[in-house]
């Protein structure tokens, strides 16, 4: 695990995660958006990424012991799947404002370099 992965304290299925996503990025980087169809998947899945973490963040406040064992491994993969269908289904509807931000920026971006 590096070194940031351990002082953050994740998993290593965290890493994998995020090393994914990295990888996914710098592919989407390497191409241009050229329609305004690809300028929206781009902006609905950097808000559905954002409101992952959100998620995944707000729930590691919450206590998690008990007789039915919430912080079992089995929970933890249940709530994380949780955690990333709620994201992409508020992303795909008007989300909360960062896509049409990050939007409004990748065409400003594009406009600028044709």
């Amino acid at each position: 695990m590096d070194k940031i992965s351990t002082l953050a304290g994740a998993s290593p299925l965290d890493s994998a995660q995020q090393s994914a996503a990295l990888d996914k990025a710098k592919s989407i980087q390497s191409k241009a958006l050229t329609s305004d169809a690809e300028v929206e998947k781009a902006a609905s899945g950097f808000e559905a990424l954002l409101l992952h973490q959100m998620l995944k963040s707000m729930w590691e406040t919450v206590e998690t012991t008990g007789m039915f064992g919430e912080d079992s491994n089995q929970a933890k993969i249940y709530q994380d799947m949780l955690n990333q269908a709620v994201a992409d289904s508020v992303s795909e509807g008007r989300g909360i404002g960062v896509k049409e931000f990050v939007k409004k920026q990748l065409l400003k971006q594009t406009d600028g370099a044709s």
